[in-house]
């Protein structure tokens, strides 16, 4: 590094800073291809759902890294399968975390969407993972839903070895993937949003399904669909 490469890099990030950034309103959430690489991003409504394996180190650590790659793709298909049959769509993977996107639909709302997930997550984890697999490769997932405005762009970077990813930039972001980090074994954290989204007979049986404060949020443990 020489004083020539922080000068370059000052005036590009000062390129950045002066971007006059577009942004256009959406109410589905996108293709990837739909996101363009200029300077520019789609705004939408929506509930962000943050999904997390518990105690994946110590699995890997256990299993070694091919099996690891096993329950990654098997934990990787049933979120997936979760999310899309409720309406939603899984927009990254970073290892064993999942970024969950759910909007309205004429049925039900985003919030409804994301918890009925939740609960086929939690449903498939422990009625066709768990029941197939050795007791060192059962799992369990901390989960994180919050409802609000985010912006899906790309970020890219220049040189060599040049990258452009989606992103998702938001304080709603930020706070579902805290919830989601303060989750427990098969828990879900959400935000006020959320709830007063969840439907009237979910309400109805919010002590079965022990709802509880949690903070500014609520937390529901073990919700599962009755088989």
């Amino acid at each position: 590094m020489n004083k020539g490469d922080l000068t370059q890099l000052k005036k590009e990030l000062t390129d950045i800073k002066s971007q006059k950034i577009q942004t256009e309103n959406i109410i589905r959430i996108p293709n990837e291809q739909d996101i363009s690489k200029k300077k520019n991003a789609k705004n939408l409504q929506c509930s962000v759902m943050f999904v997390d394996m518990r105690n994946s180190t110590n699995m890997q650590d256990a299993n070694g890294r091919k099996n690891m790659l096993k329950i990654y793709k098997m934990f990787a298909k049933l979120v997936t399968r979760a999310v899309e049959e409720n309406c939603g769509k899984v927009m990254q993977i970073v290892g064993d975390g999942l970024l969950c996107l759910f909007v309205n639909d004429d049925k039900k709302n985003s919030g409804q969407h994301a918890i009925d997930a939740v609960r086929s997550i939690n449903t498939y984890i422990k009625e066709s993972y768990n029941p197939i697999v050795e007791s060192d490769w059962k799992i369990k997932c901390g989960m994180g839903v919050c409802i609000g405005h985010i912006l899906i762009t790309r970020i890219g970077t220049r040189g060599k070895n040049k990258c452009c990813q989606l992103a998702f930039p938001s304080s709603v972001t930020n706070y579902a993937s805290k919830c989601c980090e303060k989750a427990g074994a098969n828990e879900v954290i959400f935000d006020e949003s959320t709830y007063e989204q969840i439907d009237a007979v979910d309400k109805k049986r919010a002590s079965h399904f022990s709802i509880e404060m949690y903070g500014n949020f609520y937390k529901m443990k073990d919700i599962t669909w009755k088989i």
